[in-house]
């Protein structure tokens, strides 16, 4: 063992003469173990939330959306359809109708954004897992049906049923009067409600594609072509060659593109957090060079020993800064097994509930990620590197006289 790892050991678990460094020296532990704890319980908790929340976003937004360069909609092309048919790396695709219109429900007047889909959607889409109440249909007894974002049903006040149909207005491309005569209008039954997120809740409503077609007076025609790949790590390659297949009639755009600000947000946010409480856990760090300052203090005499003996100053400074980065990894360490275990307990037993409510899920979502750790960790050391390496050499460079 060198040396100086084995006085910085001696110096860190032994008695000192002032019992106040021993506090320091624990204080300043406790600080980076609760630091670390810290980091990584919310950096967790924000991975499990991102997670939650792009699974269930992607429930509506494909991995890949094929749009006509031009116009909102297009004469279905059965030729592409078959073309998506031989891709063999496409799951599932979906022709979908989807536009912009006002629905109506007693004295309630709401925009939505209508979205007719196929039978198959709601398997290939995942939506069962977010239906909070009735059911999917998109038609009972013959009649067309649709089922409503949480947040305009609230905002609606309906009632799920076949007695309390909805009305939805659309303008008329043939009509050319500003009346309500020049809107295009279908009754369509509220047959349940979703719940994904918040901004696809208020906006979204889902109901069958002929129920569409005919309130947008768009017989034959589409608007996308939702795409759900086998791998969806091979989404870029897999964009580029999908995007050389269809042409210049089509577009092909990818979930980031069509939701760019909802992924921006999420890792500002985490990066936010993190930079918060890195700063906490830096000033936490003081502690640390208050511990070393006073030990360096203590030890003067064993300083000048160390000196007689032959202990070259560059020696007598890593001494002491083993002494500084024996405290940061003790209590780095400590913060890493307590963080990480509360972590893995709630994210395989969930301990922690969300309580009664209708959620679509019952815990805190919770996920723990290798390289957040490593990335925590690193930085931890390195906070304490800092913390101890410039007070160690500007003390012992005042004490030991060249």
């Amino acid at each position: 063992m060198k040396l100086s790892i084995f006085i910085a050991r001696r110096y860190l678990f032994s008695k000192k003469k002032q019992n106040a460094i021993n506090i320091i020296s624990i204080i300043s532990m406790i600080g980076v173990m609760i630091g670390t704890t810290a980091l990584i319980v919310v950096l967790s908790v924000f991975n499990g939330i991102d997670t939650l929340l792009t699974t269930v976003t992607d429930s509506f937004t494909p991995d890949l959306t094929v749009t006509p360069a031009q116009g909102k909609f297009v004469a279905t092309d059965s030729m592409l359809l078959e073309q998506l048919e031989k891709m063999p790396g496409i799951a599932s695709f979906d022709a979908v109708v989807e536009e912009n219109s006002l629905v109506k429900f007693g004295d309630k007047l709401v925009p939505v954004i209508v979205k007719g889909v196929e039978e198959d959607y709601a398997s290939h889409a995942g939506i069962a897992p977010t239906i909070i109440s009735g059911k999917f249909s998109l038609e009972e007894e013959d009649k067309p049906t649709v089922v409503l974002g949480y947040g305009i049903a609230a905002a609606l006040r309906t009632r799920l049923g076949m007695q309390s149909p909805v009305t939805f207005y659309y303008p008329d491309k043939t009509a050319s009067s500003a009346s309500m005569s020049a809107l295009n209008s279908q009754r369509i039954y509220p047959i349940g409600i979703f719940s994904a997120q918040q901004d696809i809740d208020g906006k979204y409503v889902i109901t069958g594609i002929e129920t569409a077609r005919k309130l947008f007076g768009v017989p034959g025609e589409i608007s996308k072509i939702e795409i759900k790949l086998k791998n969806p790590d091979n989404l870029a390659s897999f964009k580029t060659s999908l995007a050389t297949e269809v042409g210049t009639k089509y577009k092909v755009l990818d979930k980031y593109d069509l939701n760019r600000s909802f992924y921006a947000m999420m890792k500002s946010e985490k990066l936010a957090v993190f930079l918060i409480l890195l700063f906490i856990l830096l000033i936490a760090s003081f502690n640390i060079v208050g511990s070393v300052s006073m030990l360096i203090i203590d030890k003067k005499e064993d300083i000048g020993v160390y000196q007689a003996l032959g202990m070259t100053k560059e020696k007598l400074v890593s001494i002491f800064k083993l002494e500084g980065n024996l405290i940061t990894g003790v209590g780095a360490f400590a913060g890493l097994i307590i963080g990480t275990g509360l972590c893995l307990l709630q994210e395989y037993y969930g301990f922690i509930t969300l309580g009664n409510g209708s959620y679509i899920i019952n815990a805190y979502p919770v996920k723990v990620v290798a390289s957040d750790i490593l990335i925590i960790m690193l930085t931890v050391i390195a906070i304490g590197y800092i913390a101890s390496h410039f007070p160690v050499r500007y003390l012992v460079n005042k004490i030991v006289k060249s």
